[in-house]
C-alpha cells in the first residue's frame, strides 16, 4: 500500500532534518532555508515545510517572526533548565513518588541497556509507564544531544563518570536508590554549571567544522 512505503517524503525529511538539528548542524538564530533542504533531499518543498513545522513543535525548530524557520539560538539559562528538567523526569521515574514497587519496576531491565547511561535513564522513565513523561523526557533529550560532543570534550572522565552510575542501575533496588537518585543529580549539577562553558565548547566545534 502506498501508506506503507518506506521512503515517505516527510519521514524522510523529517528524520534527516531532526538529525541535523540534534547534531548541531545549523548555526543558532540562522535560517533554515526550505528551498536548500528540499534541493538536499531531491524532495518537494512540502514535506520539508511540514517536517520543520512538527520539529519546531519539538522544539528542536523555531518559527521565525517573518514566517520562516530558524535554528534556536542557544543561552546558557536553557541549556541548564533543559539538564534540571531531564534530572527531574528520571529521578521521578526512579523515586515514583513514594512508591517503590513502581520505582523497582522503572529499575527492572535496565540492564539490557548495556555501557550506555541514556539508554538506561531511558528505560527507567519508560518503565513508568507514563506516556506524556516518556514523551517530554524524549524532546528534552532530543534538545541535549547537540552538546554531547562538548561534553566529551569539557569532561575528560566522561567515561568513569558514566561507568560508575551505570554500575548503580544494576545493583538491587534497596541498595541503588538513594544513591542512584545522588549521582545522576551530580551528574546532572555538573553540567548544569558547566552551561556557559559547553556554550563555548559547541561554539568552538562548530569553528572547527566549518
Amino acid at each position: 500500500a502506498i501508506m506503507t512505503r518506506r521512503r515517505d517524503p516527510f519521514m524522510m525529511a523529517r528524520e534527516s532534518l531532526r538529525s541535523r538539528a540534534e547534531q548541531g548542524v545549523y548555526v543558532p538564530g540562522s535560517p533554515v532555508v526550505i528551498m536548500d533542504e528540499a534541493r538536499r533531499l531531491n524532495l518537494s518543498t512540502t514535506p520539508v515545510r511540514e517536517a520543520l513545522v512538527w520539529l519546531s513543535g519539538y522544539g528542536l525548530i523555531e518559527r521565525s517572526p517573518t514566517g520562516g524557520f530558524l535554528a534556536p539560538r542557544l543561552d546558557r539559562a536553557i541549556i541548564r533548565d533543559r539538564y534540571a528538567f531531564r534530572l527531574q523526569c528520571v529521578v521521578q521515574s526512579l523515586t515514583g513518588g513514594g512508591d517503590g514497587a513502581s520505582s523497582e519496576q522503572a529499575l527492572r531491565g535496565t540492564h539490557d541497556s548495556g555501557r550506555d547511561l541514556r539508554g538506561h535513564m531511558l528505560r527507567a522513565v519508560k518503565r513508568t509507564g507514563n506516556a506524556a513523561l516518556v514523551d517530554a523526557y524524549q524532546r528534552v533529550c532530543s534538545q541535549l544531544v547537540h552538546l554531547e560532543a562538548a561534553e566529551t570534550r569539557l569532561f575528560g572522565d566522561m567515561e568513569e563518570e558514566t561507568s560508575r552510575i551505570i554500575d548503580q542501575f544494576g545493583q538491587p533496588w534497596a541498595v541503588s536508590a538513594s544513591s542512584l537518585v545522588e549521582a545522576l543529580t551530580a551528574y546532572h549539577q555538573r553540567r548544569i554549571e558547566a552551561a556557559p562553558l559547553l556554550m563555548l565548547e559547541v561554539e568552538a566545534g562548530r569553528g572547527e567544522a566549518g
